[in-house]
């Protein structure tokens, strides 16, 4: 039987697919096997990709679904996946051929049903790329260490452990005891509603030193820089969802967590609107951050941040008159410019 099932959802990728699956077929870790979930794809060639996988290697398991979206796959996959540790790995990313070997030997018998192995991942974007590091110091945190972790998961300008479901190998019965917390209304930040509850319940946490085994592909699209109405929406979906699962685990400062998680995330907010070019995008952004509750919410929540764009979009939302909205959105058109090669 596989030690670790990698999961791998598949929607519309096949310029990205081979190099994906090349990078996972290498893995010196032979114990695997390979779930490719095609959900939906209407590219007409991305499904026939991950057949001929199939064929080629016996460990390479396709399922074919109804598109439901990114969540709905890899919650497909880990329901079908026969090994204790699932590891995610996203159809246009690739992973060094060590990954799963070097994770795996993180591992602790004892644990196997509650344990999380994080590593760390680099950033491959045009004109850029940068290595990205788990905040916490490297090691392994059990008990009392872990109860620290969880007061600090959300609300901080940098994570002390990213909330991406990828770069990590995970015990299955974490997922799979926790995908009830998973709220498909959610666009934005899913993988956060899986990963929370997960280090919640999780018993063994290990912060791999270097490992910089996972390549996350960042592709420009202007599509994704256009407004989004319902990104504001979301955000307040998150917040009662991510309470909710902060309040059931019993986390005593879920509500202050979640407060400073809030304001933390209305600078992706304001990114988006500063980003998509809009006529009216000074009105937006008083319209948004003069709300009473929105400016209620930020006046009394105080978030530390050290970075010079992230004081620059704290002092914006803070303060959203014409003069800040105008440079805060030319500081971020030309950064975006600079590193996409546009």
């Amino acid at each position: 039987m596989a030690k670790i099932s990698v999961i791998v959802p598949v929607y519309n990728t096949a310029e990205y697919l081979e190099k994906c699956m090349e990078s996972v077929l290498a893995q010196t870790f032979s114990d695997i096997e390979i779930m490719l979930v095609d959900d939906g794809s209407t590219d007409g060639i991305s499904p026939a990709m991950c057949d001929t996988y199939a064929k080629r290697d016996p460990r390479v398991n396709v399922i074919h679904k109804k598109n439901g979206g990114l969540q709905s796959a890899w919650i497909a996959g880990t329901k079908e996946s026969k090994a204790n540790y699932v590891t995610f790995i996203d159809s246009d990313d690739w992973v060094d051929a060590d990954m799963c070997e070097k994770m795996y030997e993180q591992t602790d018998s004892a644990y196997s049903d509650s344990e999380v192995i994080a590593a760390n991942y680099i950033v491959e974007k045009a004109g850029e790329k940068r290595k990205e590091t788990q905040g916490l110091v490297p090691g392994v945190y059990t008990e009392s260490a872990l109860d620290e972790i969880r007061r600090n998961l959300l609300g901080n300008e940098i994570r002390p452990i990213t909330m991406s479901r990828c770069m990590k190998l995970i015990s299955k019965k974490l997922i799979l005891d926790n995908i009830k917390y998973c709220n498909p209304d959610i666009v934005m930040s899913e993988d956060v509603n899986i990963m929370l509850p997960c280090f919640c319940d999780c018993k063994r946490l290990v912060i791999m030193k270097e490992s910089y085994f996972y390549h996350y592909r960042t592709l420009w699209d202007s599509m994704s820089h256009d407004y989004n109405p319902k990104l504001l929406k979301n955000l307040e979906l998150t917040d009662k969802t991510f309470r909710n699962i902060l309040w059931d685990k019993q986390v005593l400062n879920a509500d202050s967590q979640m407060n400073r998680e809030f304001v933390v995330m209305l600078f992706v907010v304001l990114k988006n609107i500063l980003r998509s070019g809009r006529p009216d995008t000074t009105a937006l952004v008083k319209e948004i951050f003069k709300r009473p509750d929105i400016k209620e919410k930020i006046d009394s929540t105080t978030v530390g941040v050290n970075s010079k764009a992230n004081k620059l979009l704290y002092f914006t939302i803070k303060h959203p008159n014409s003069i800040m909205i105008s440079v805060t959105r030319a500081l971020i058109n030309y950064y975006d410019k600079k590193t996409n090669q546009l």
